[in-house]
């Protein structure tokens, strides 16, 4: 079961909210990606995609980035089907 983590960071805070999330993925290989345009109110969606196993863990990095979500965090877990 492989984790997928999506979530909206205000364009302002980008860059702080990314260098606290390179400091806090020091527990996984975490992949992290932003949508390639912002939405209407200027705020870009990120998602982590976490490996296989963290399927049913809060995700490691979930506090260090809470001060930088707008909104909230959405968890989205998908099973390998062949």
């Amino acid at each position: 079961m492989q984790l997928y983590v999506y979530y909206r960071i205000v364009g302002e805070h980008a860059d702080a909210a990314l260098t606290a999330f390179r400091k806090a993925r020091v527990e996984a290989p975490i992949e992290l990606l932003r949508r390639p345009e912002p939405d209407a109110d200027g705020r870009w969606t990120w998602m982590e995609i976490y490996p296989e196993g963290w399927g049913h863990r809060e995700p490691p990095v979930a506090a260090a980035m809470a001060p930088w979500v707008a909104g909230e965090r959405r968890i989205e877990r998908f099973e390998m089907l062949g």
